[in-house]
């Protein structure tokens, strides 16, 4: 194909980019907060520093601006301790629980979907808000063979509070996209949740998977009729 001034058309020879949301899309829940409940839940002192401070990081948490810092304090809270391996060793422990094939919390349909788009020759990455480490994991326990992870990054000692948290979420994904060379739009885009919607506007297809009625719904304000809803559910 060419342009209308007969020079080739680049996106004829680009290759195709596919963007998957980890959580609740290719893996059922939010795999790092999972983590960080199999954390401090297996510990009682850090279980009980959970329950003492909560009135402090609850509604941090809830709240946007603060999120960050909430975050922070219970990473620290989860690993505090642990040097990096033992930290990744845990990681991976975790996973083969979530996503190996004992868990059962993996989307057949997804994984599926994952394949055809990498038998088809597209460049798949899976861009989540999940930390680096157990994101990374669970796509290994998934099976997710030769696609690219980008998560969430941070910085973090033995015994001290993380030093920065990086989180890929929101329009944060659009940017770690931008920073790995991937030019705007992507091919394909999947997410189950509203808050991906500056990834799904930046998809020229996007795909809803087992939304709530809340997210269809401002998902389809924002982005017409056009969005492909998909029903991966587990049987």
């Amino acid at each position: 194909m060419t342009t209308t001034d007969g020079a080739p058309d680049d996106d004829c020879f680009r290759q195709r980019v596919v963007v998957f949301d980890l959580d609740d899309t290719l893996v059922a829940g939010d795999s790092f907060a999972r983590f960080l409940k199999a954390r401090i839940s297996g510990n009682l002192l850090r279980a009980a520093a959970t329950v003492l401070t909560a009135p402090a990081w609850i509604p941090a948490w809830a709240l946007r601006r603060t999120r960050v810092a909430a975050e922070r304090y219970l990473i620290w809270l989860a690993s505090v301790g642990l040097d990096d391996p033992t930290y990744e060793a845990e990681a991976r422990t975790f996973a083969a629980e979530h996503a190996g094939p004992a868990g059962g919390r993996t989307s057949a349909p997804a994984l599926a979907c994952v394949q055809d788009h990498l038998d088809g020759g597209d460049r798949v990455l899976v861009v989540t808000a999940c930390a680096a480490p157990v994101a990374q994991a669970v796509c290994e326990e998934a099976g997710l063979v030769g696609v690219e992870v980008v998560a969430s990054t941070m910085v973090r000692s033995r015994w001290r509070f993380p030093r920065r948290v990086e989180p890929v979420r929101g329009i944060a994904k659009l940017r770690a996209l931008e920073a790995l060379g991937v030019q705007l739009p992507v091919e394909h885009a999947y997410s189950d949740s509203h808050s991906d919607l500056p990834l799904l506007m930046a998809a020229r297809t996007p795909h809803v998977v087992n939304p709530s009625a809340r997210d269809l719904r401002r998902l389809r304000e924002a982005l017409g009729q056009g969005l492909d809803v998909l029903d991966w559910h587990q049987d």
